[in-house]
């Protein structure tokens, strides 16, 4: 890759070809339990560009910039009541949708008309999952994402974000990578070396790719991106396929056991050199466990808001253990799956300089998610549309693990659930 490319894809400030077409769809700004009403604006960084998240008087949430449109003061600072955001500097007041409610310091006969006269950034905002999520884009909202997680009830799905100091591409591409896992994460594959990080179903799922540590990997283009499969020779005429949904440009769906846990990513720019990392739990018939969110977040911050604030850094090798490693833990890393991502990804530098790798076929999907990525930012520079946003059924995306006869296309068992009733599943593993 040429430095200039690395650049489009990785620089995603106001006015840069990716950020523009990243802001055409909705994004996950902050956890709506972090929001109270009339509580404090909570500051929300996207995009590299600073706004403000709060929640009104009657529930609802709202989503500014955070400089005042008056002379740019923190509406961080402001008072939020009486369903209204007030700016502690000259009383201007902002309601739910942006729009300039009132303006006290000027003359009362013209107060009215004043207010009609400001431009104010106005930005959609929407609840779901536990999460609210905005489109701070050109022209109007599309379709909103109703992934399956967005849809069940609350009981269902569980969702914490981590903030992460490196560049979003990193973490989009270590959520698409399948080949790492039989050996970053192996240290958790292993018999007895699991407890309190991986959810049992999803255990075995992943242990069967200990089998095979160079897998086959095929790909359709879809709709919303593309459907990787992962193949691996499991021996008897059996093969095992890690069926990978990637919906473009942020979101990952990890495939898991038939009928067990769904897992999901999210890896959206805070700015070029962070990155809001969302891990995603959610079981789409019956309320998830206790032991599901222990497998998922294991020995990481409590905090949901940002579970990676115990991570470690450069300066402790992000607590990395040789003597874990002597003992048989392949990374040293011990604190969970997800914090070894975090760790090679954040090894790398906030933003790598990708002009300098030396690629193998086991990058592939590497490869072709770049291309997809920079072929789509050069048409919407272009005026063509983002792509991505339409033209399908979220309820559709669901990724899976698969076991099946080697005789057999693992396309066939591609979850097609939503509209043609109950997708068909293989065997339990």
């Amino acid at each position: 890759m040429k430095k200039q490319e690395n650049d489009i894809l990785t620089q995603v400030g106001p006015g840069t070809p990716m950020g523009r077409m990243l802001r055409q769809y909705w994004t996950p700004a902050i956890r709506s339990s972090a929001l109270e009403a009339d509580g404090a604006p909570v500051p929300v960084r996207l995009f590299g560009q600073d706004f403000v998240a709060f929640r009104t008087t009657d529930g609802r949430a709202g989503f500014m910039d955070e400089a005042c449109p008056h002379r740019g003061v923190s509406m961080a600072l402001a008072r939020n009541e009486n369903n209204g955001l007030q700016c502690i500097f000259h009383g201007w007041k902002f309601d739910v949708t942006g729009k300039l409610m009132d303006a006290p310091a000027e003359p009362a006969a013209r107060r009215e008309k004043f207010c009609a006269s400001i431009k104010v950034n106005r930005y959609t905002a929407r609840e779901a999952a536990g999460v609210l999520w905005v489109f701070v884009g050109e022209g109007d909202a599309p379709k909103f994402p109703d992934f399956e997680f967005a849809t069940v009830s609350e009981d269902q799905v569980h969702m914490r974000r981590g903030v992460l100091h490196y560049n979003w591409l990193q973490g989009v591409e270590a959520h698409i990578d399948s080949s790492h896992v039989p050996f970053l994460h192996s240290g958790y594959l292993v018999q007895n070396k699991s407890a309190g990080f991986v959810e049992q179903g999803n255990l075995e799922a992943l242990r069967l790719m200990l089998l095979d540590k160079a897998p086959e990997f095929e790909f359709e283009t879809t709709p919303w991106g593309l459907r990787e499969g992962a193949l691996r020779d499991i021996g008897e005429g059996r093969a095992n396929a890690r069926i990978r949904e990637i919906a473009l440009p942020y979101f990952t769906f990890i495939p898991g056991p038939p009928n067990g846990q769904c897992y999901a990513r999210m890896s959206t720019p805070i700015d070029d050199d962070t990155t809001a990392e969302w891990y995603i739990v959610y079981d789409p018939v019956r309320p998830i466990t206790e032991e599901a969110i222990r497998g998922q977040f294991g020995y990481m911050s409590d905090d949901p808001d940002d579970f990676a604030t115990n991570l470690g850094s450069r300066t402790n090798q992000w607590g990395q253990d040789r003597e874990a490693m002597k003992e048989g833990h392949f990374s040293g890393l011990t604190k969970g799956i997800a914090f070894e991502d975090f760790a090679v990804q954040a090894s790398m530098g906030r933003r790598v300089d990708r002009s300098l790798e030396q690629l193998g076929s086991s990058d592939t999907i590497i490869v072709k998610v770049r291309r997809l990525l920079m072929e789509a930012v050069e048409a919407f520079q272009q005026g063509r549309p983002a792509p991505w946003r339409d033209g399908f059924d979220y309820q559709n995306i669901r990724s899976q693990s698969i076991s099946y006869n080697k005789s057999e296309d693992w396309r066939r068992y591609a979850y097609k659930g939503a509209e043609n009733g109950p997708g068909r599943v293989a065997e339990k593993i």
